[in-house]
């Protein structure tokens, strides 16, 4: 029986490797074994040989006012990683990613917006949202890939306020773009205690929800399937000591993680939601990264790769490849400029057939 079942598990694990990443992702969803054989290393890199999908970071650096985009393959063996990302318009940010390949983009001097699919070198602009608001946060979030549904989520500034209201809330306006019907609509008013709103580049995407780190070191989380919203704390106290600490919001396997850097001891500790319905965190790891910040002192986690390694930065383009099992760091070659985003992006590389259509 439990040859039976080996030989099982093995035949579905090689399956695994050659399949598409949303077969990949339901299957995490419905098994907690295969969802933790699928982030470990062994596996991220037999499936990176045996398909066309490519997986990485898209690093956003600005340059002399100009934003610069280079993508960061975690498959060194990929011979075909380099990312062309001339068919996007002028002057262009990203603001939001996806797992499926798809970016949010904003051009600054026409204040357009584009849902963009380097895999296929295609744009779509997008109607604006009231541009009028000063923007706080985007989102973007993918319901279907064939054919592709999607929506976007604006968080924005009202430029007026009650004089009572200016010093009891932080009130946020949203907006909500679904591809489906092609129309911005307003949502209810997020309000939030006065002194709290959402720090800029630390949204992370998990299980259908954008999560974001605010000001006062908790996490805001809006669900956009089903329109709501929650503040819940971090699972640090709050302390003078750990004020100073470098926190970061990402993704591990699947879930929502926190990590945060004591500089004064040189460690990182790894925490895991472990219930999301009751806000229960679970310390992972605590890894040791004095010979990173021997090299590179505000040195950062800006996400994970697999289970074991984590894309480590500081603010001016200095990257690297740091496997916490093994010690190993991989120095990446990227061009001086000052971080201006991390984007986790995977996507199956589209062959000529595919583009010319």
């Amino acid at each position: 029986m439990d040859l039976a079942s080996d030989l099982c598990r093995d035949a579905i694990y090689e399956v695994l490797t050659r399949s598409s990443m949303e077969t990949v992702g339901k299957c995490r969803l419905l098994s907690k074994e295969y969802n933790k054989l699928t982030y470990e290393s062994l596996f991220t890199k037999l499936h990176g040989q045996r398909t066309n999908i490519v997986s990485g970071f898209l690093i956003q650096s600005m340059i002399r006012n100009e934003y610069q985009i280079s993508f960061v393959s975690t498959d060194t063996l990929k011979t075909h990683t380099q990312i062309s990302f001339d068919f996007l318009p002028e002057h262009v940010e990203i603001v939001s990613s996806t797992n499926q390949g798809v970016l949010l983009c904003h051009t600054h001097n026409k204040s357009c917006y584009y849902v963009c699919d380097p895999s296929i070198q295609q744009c779509q602009k997008i109607s604006n949202p009231k541009t009028r608001y000063d923007t706080i946060e985007f989102g973007l979030m993918i319901e279907r890939s064939k054919p592709l549904r999607y929506k976007i989520v604006r968080f924005s500034k009202p430029k007026f306020r009650a004089h009572k209201e200016f010093y009891m809330y932080h009130c946020i306006r949203v907006e909500l773009f679904e591809s489906a019907t092609w129309k911005w609509k307003l949502l209810d008013e997020v309000r939030l205690p006065h002194e709290e709103s959402l720090h800029r580049m630390t949204k992370v995407s998990v299980n259908g929800s954008l999560h974001w780190l605010t000001w006062k070191r908790n996490v805001f989380t809006f669900d956009v399937t089903r329109e709501r919203h929650c503040l819940f704390p971090l699972p640090l106290p709050a302390s003078e000591e750990n004020d100073n600490k470098d926190i970061r919001l990402t993704e591990y396997k699947g879930k929502l993680a926190m990590t945060c850097i004591d500089r004064e001891s040189n460690f990182v500790e790894v925490w895991i939601m472990k219930d999301h319905d009751r806000k229960r965190w679970n310390k992972r790891h605590s890894v040791n990264i004095g010979v990173l910040t021997r090299k590179e002192p505000h040195v950062s986690p800006l996400a994970f790769c697999n289970a074991d390694v984590m894309l480590m930065g500081e603010y001016y383009s200095a990257m690297m490849f740091f496997n916490f099992k093994t010690g190993y760091i991989d120095m990446l070659q990227l061009g001086k400029g000052l971080l201006h985003g991390c984007f986790p992006f995977q996507f199956t590389y589209a062959t000529e057939e595919k583009r010319a259509h």
